[in-house]
């Protein structure tokens, strides 16, 4: 009888029973465009460091690339699945008209669902600079919006192919390098998706929900060996692979590639040991966000956990 009752009881809600909470009133302040807290040519000094990004030859990826440039990275390698050398010129560009010194640049053609491909340019990497400070995990898959029934089974998974098994792949073949000494901070991207439900979204979210647990992962077994890894939601950037939202989501895309690229610039000039495992917005105005460390740092906030 209390089965039934349960039953009935759960049957009369809308699913889910509770309003995912996905954390975009975590900072009062929300940021779409890149702001002066956070201004690589003031804010950030990346001099020196060797920085490796996944998916770098546009869209965001691209913006991270340019944004380490003005904020004086000497390396910057970006990875392509296709011929990217006009993206090296713009990166060169950058640093040059920021009055920094023009960086290494190195293209690395590379698909991340690829191991030979992916354990090639990890060589190719190490045999030019020896080393490597900073991974940007960026490069990603998403397939149109639809619902379980109506979707391509094969673009379904492709999703958890390129952002998870390949993002796997990546710190398989790139961490043996990045452990012999540096900055040795991996930050992937992950998604607001992450934290609540949207209808024909499934392939996508489930997929970065399941990285941003590999994220932590790294940390539980490499942070002996001084790994730091945290994951952070780009903003919603209107690029080739937000086209397959659906077009109300569309309307949410208000962020600039500068946000996101001069976030991670600021973040990674210096090791951020608290971030480790957590999950954060470019969104969120960083004054705000930092002045929330030692409650975060006393919640262990921001971190994938289940609820009883």
């Amino acid at each position: 009888m209390a089965e039934w009752s349960l039953q009935k009881e759960v049957a009369s809600l809308t699913y889910p029973p509770v309003t995912p909470n996905f954390g975009g009133d975590y900072c009062k302040t929300l940021r779409h465009d890149t702001y002066d807290y956070i201004d690589p040519l003031t804010k950030s000094d990346c001099k020196g460091k060797a920085i490796l990004v996944t998916g770098g030859n546009k869209g965001i990826g691209k913006g991270v690339a340019v944004s380490y440039a003005r904020a004086g990275a000497s390396h910057i390698a970006i990875t392509s699945r296709s011929d990217a050398s006009n993206v090296v010129v713009e990166i060169e560009k950058a640093a040059v008209d920021a009055g920094r010194e023009k960086p290494a640049v190195l293209l690395l053609r590379m698909d991340v669902t690829d191991s030979a491909s992916v354990k090639a340019a990890a060589h190719v990497l190490e045999a030019n600079w020896g080393r490597l400070d900073i991974l940007i995990g960026n490069a990603g898959f998403l397939a149109k919006y639809q619902k379980i029934l109506d979707g391509d089974e094969d673009e379904w998974w492709k999703s958890f192919d390129v952002n998870v098994r390949g993002s796997y792949l990546v710190a398989k073949s790139f961490l043996p390098l990045m452990l012999k000494g540096g900055d040795k901070t991996i930050i992937n991207m992950t998604s607001t998706g992450v934290s609540h439900f949207h209808t024909g979204g499934s392939g996508y979210q489930l997929s970065k929900f399941a990285l941003l647990r590999f994220t932590e992962y790294l940390m539980a077994e490499y942070a002996d060996q001084g790994l730091l890894t945290y994951s952070l939601h780009p903003g919603g950037v209107a690029t080739d692979l937000a086209q397959g939202l659906p077009e109300q989501t569309k309307a949410w895309l208000k962020c600039t590639p500068a946000l996101s690229g001069d976030t991670i610039a600021f973040l990674t000039s210096q090791r951020q040991e608290w971030l480790a495992g957590r999950y954060l917005s470019a969104m969120w105005d960083m004054a705000e966000f930092f002045s929330k460390k030692d409650e975060i740092i006393e919640k262990d906030a921001l971190k994938m956990k289940m609820t009883f």
